[in-house]
């Protein structure tokens, strides 16, 4: 008999037990930001991370926030707690499109950061699509410059919930129906606003309604 085997059967007739160690555990996931976008001027936050929200230019119709698509925006002030570092993140939004961006165009629905942002960033975004239509996208870029991307396709004037999953080595889209990237993205922090609508600076400006937004974290 060999070493190693005689080893596992001794191991086993004296009760030996082996303890595999795990590697480190992800925190438990927490929602960070709850937007119900039920009432304007403020955005309030639900989930009691005190993420609340200043809205410009959003109006309410049918109960949601509706955006002109030429100057609405919402801004939420950044905080610690609404970048995942090397966790887990799920970010999220309900959204009804009245008119899809034009070919090659985009609409940002919610994003920390730009692809300029040297400690990486996140967002929703919509790109119009040649012959019309348009996809939703899941971006998501650490601080090392690699990105990971889940794309599909999306109706407009009707609603549907978008959300986009990072983990350790995977990026995921579910609107309707699920498609996942593998990519091993890392840690994302960085000081930026979190912008809910439009990119910030007056452009990417969402043409339609949205009812509830949230952050997840772990």
């Amino acid at each position: 008999m060999k070493k190693t085997s005689r080893w596992i059967a001794c191991a086993a007739a004296a009760g030996v037990m082996t303890v595999v160690v795990a590697g480190p555990a992800q925190a438990a996931p927490t929602v960070q930001a709850l937007w119900n976008m039920d009432a304007v001027p403020a955005m309030v936050d639900s989930a009691g991370g005190d993420n609340n929200g200043t809205t410009s230019a959003i109006a309410m119709r049918q109960g949601a926030y509706d955006f002109n698509g030429s100057t609405s925006i919402a801004t939420v002030q950044h905080k610690p707690n609404l970048n995942p570092g090397g966790s887990n993140i799920k970010v999220e939004a309900r959204i009804n499109v009245d008119t899809p961006p034009a070919p090659g165009e985009t609409y940002d629905i919610i994003r920390k950061g730009t692809s300029v942002t040297s400690t990486g960033y996140y967002k929703i975004e919509l790109k119009g699509k040649t012959g019309g239509g348009m996809n939703a996208a899941c971006i998501f870029k650490d601080g090392n410059k690699v990105v990971g991307q889940a794309i599909g396709s999306i109706p407009s004037r009707t609603w549907v919930t978008i959300t986009c999953t990072k983990t350790a080595t995977s990026v995921t889209l579910v609107a309707g129906a699920t498609r996942t990237t593998a990519r091993t993205v890392g840690a994302i922090a960085n000081t930026a606003p979190v912008y809910v609508g439009g990119k910030g600076d007056g452009t990417d400006v969402f043409d339609g309604m949205m009812d509830y937004a949230s952050i997840t974290i772990g």
